[in-house]
């Protein structure tokens, strides 16, 4: 197990220490941004009326759906597994100036795993890339960039981005498993008697 906390540790630092340039923080703000539900819930909105149009509801059902389920799963992990964040797992090289961390917004320490913004971004992409094949490639692109994003401000490990994409992925996966095709059953008009 400590290889792979060591791996990851290292390969925090190098993505956190490699791409630190001052005209990327913009960009890194504005898509980890996107994995805050303040900013995502309003383009996802827009997504939905300019491509749900008559199944606004179901897709927003859908979408809550995926959402709540990630957001359950995550935020019960992220409290049972207790990972520290980079900038409290690191503190004693941090202390000994062994190495230096990018931090970009609020210094976090604790509940590091799996990454809440991550999860969040990629139930949503991956929703709306099932629903709206067209924007696939735009809307997983940016979840990539959301959750490299979280390792860029210094928030997470990239374990913890990988952990919350995978979330996000199988709680989208439950979602078009289970609840997607009652909805399309019970709202079909031909299924009716």
């Amino acid at each position: 197990m400590n290889i792979f906390i060591h791996a990851d540790q290292s390969l925090f630092l190098w993505i956190n220490n490699t791409l630190d340039r001052s005209w990327l923080d913009p960009v890194m703000e504005a898509a980890t941004a996107l994995g805050n539900g303040f900013y995502l819930f309003p383009l996802g909105l827009a997504l939905m009326a300019l491509f749900a149009r008559k199944n606004f509801r179901r897709d927003f059902v859908l979408w809550a759906s995926t959402s709540f389920l990630s957001f359950i799963i995550g935020t019960t992990l992220k409290h049972l597994i207790h990972r520290d964040r980079p900038l409290a797992a690191l503190h004693p090289s941090i202390a000994s100036h062994a190495v230096s961390i990018h931090v970009l917004g609020p210094s976090l320490y604790a509940n590091s795993f799996p990454s809440g913004h991550t999860f969040t971004v990629f139930s949503t992409a991956s929703l709306f890339a099932s629903l709206y094949p067209p924007l696939f490639l735009p809307l997983f692109s940016l979840a990539t960039l959301t959750g490299i994003s979280r390792i860029y401000v210094g928030a997470h490990f990239p374990l913890d981005v990988l952990g919350g994409a995978a979330i996000g992925l199988f709680s989208t996966f439950l979602v078009m498993r289970w609840i997607a095709p009652r909805w399309i059953e019970s709202s079909d008009p031909e299924s009716v008697p």
